[in-house]
């Protein structure tokens, strides 16, 4: 087991820490849905059923939220049974509605700066998924990819779904062009009832079962003009947007911190107390910081074992079974349970699809 260790530990450090670090962030994404929905007609009042949030804090651009809370909101969310939840929210979504982010996001030069921007900078916003860009010069073309990070098996479609929305609405209203749409869309989970709304709204072709959420289009525009572009605004938006997210990341570096300890020992039995010990931390003062937090330590060991398992699945050749070992199962059966507990397929299942779809 000692290379698979190895390489897991290497994969996670290097390419999912940041994505699945937990840590309290601001709610404007959840101000918008509830001020969209209100505008509508609809009652508002069950979507904090729960939640611990104040309905007049979410007014206050300082406000923050964590990932539990988030959770509980967008379930109730989809409690509404409203047809079409995700277009009628991520359509009519603006730049304005994100404040400091949605303002400086305007004033990129050119797609390629506002994609940029949009992943750097996404902590300053409800960032409830993973934003990267892949770029293939050999094949001419561009991959923007989504990938969940609330865990909540239920929500993933909605989750993944309201922020392709959002994206494309953002980036229309930068290039200033309501036509506008990306070669095709990948998504990984299974087509829905509602997929010629999906078709209509992003003008493109869209496949599903495969292995990303994506965005995929021809490098050519790279090139396309951002009519709202401001560079003489761009330095001073920038650095409000860099102390604001330097704030963030001295609240979260205790976070950090315990993400990074997990990550190095995913292999073993983990437990609480050998991590408060660590610390210099009594086991109930760690449960306690992390409750502020709104996450646990079980919690924690959950979501990273599965981001590991994911990129060990879809990315190595190594067997079920060592992946388990890697990240600390020794019954390969109970591996399986969890994973289709966390996520809804069994591993060779996701292995299957990853394999089948060639990307």
């Amino acid at each position: 087991m000692t290379t698979s260790n190895k390489l897991n530990n290497d994969m996670f450090l290097k390419d999912s820490l940041p994505a699945n670090f937990s840590g309290q962030v601001f709610a404007h994404k959840l101000n918008f849905i509830s001020t969209t929905l209100a505008k509508d007609g609809i009652d508002v009042s069950s979507l904090y059923k729960g939640t611990g949030i104040e309905p007049h804090g979410l007014k206050d651009r300082e406000y923050k939220i964590h990932k539990e809370q988030i959770i509980t909101f967008y379930r109730n969310v989809l409690a509404l049974k409203i047809p079409r939840i995700s277009l009628l929210l991520g359509a009519s979504i603006k730049p304005q509605d994100y404040g400091l982010y949605g303002c400086t996001l305007l004033c990129c030069k050119g797609l390629r700066s506002t994609l940029e921007f949009a992943i750097r900078y996404h902590n300053l916003v409800t960032k409830t998924v993973d934003m990267s860009l892949h770029d293939d010069e050999k094949s001419g073309q561009s991959c923007f990819r989504f990938e969940d990070l609330l865990f909540a098996s239920d929500l993933e479609e909605f989750n993944i779904e309201l922020q392709c929305i959002i994206v494309l609405s953002l980036v229309r209203d930068c290039l200033n062009n309501d036509n506008f749409s990306f070669d095709a869309l990948r998504f990984s989970f299974d087509k829905p009832k509602h997929h010629q709304d999906y078709e209509d709204f992003f003008s493109c072709p869209i496949s599903y079962g495969n292995r990303h959420s994506e965005f995929v289009f021809n490098n050519d525009k790279w090139s396309l003009n951002t009519p709202s572009s401001n560079p003489f605004a761009m330095p001073l938006l920038l650095s409000q947007c860099d102390l604001v997210l330097k704030s963030v990341a001295l609240k979260n570096d205790f976070l950090i911190t315990i993400n990074q300890w997990i990550a190095e020992n995913m292999h073993k039995e983990l437990c609480a107390e050998n991590l408060a010990s660590e610390l210099y931390l009594t086991p109930r003062t760690l449960r306690r910081k992390l409750s502020e937090q709104g996450t646990s330590f079980t919690g924690i060991v959950k979501e990273l074992r599965c981001s590991a398992a994911k990129k060990l699945i879809t990315e190595t050749q190594l067997t079920i079974e060592d992946i388990g070992c890697a990240i600390g199962f020794n019954d390969v059966s109970n591996f399986r349970a969890a994973f289709k507990k966390w996520t809804g397929r069994t591993p060779s299942n996701l292995r299957q699809v990853n394999t089948s779809s060639g990307m």
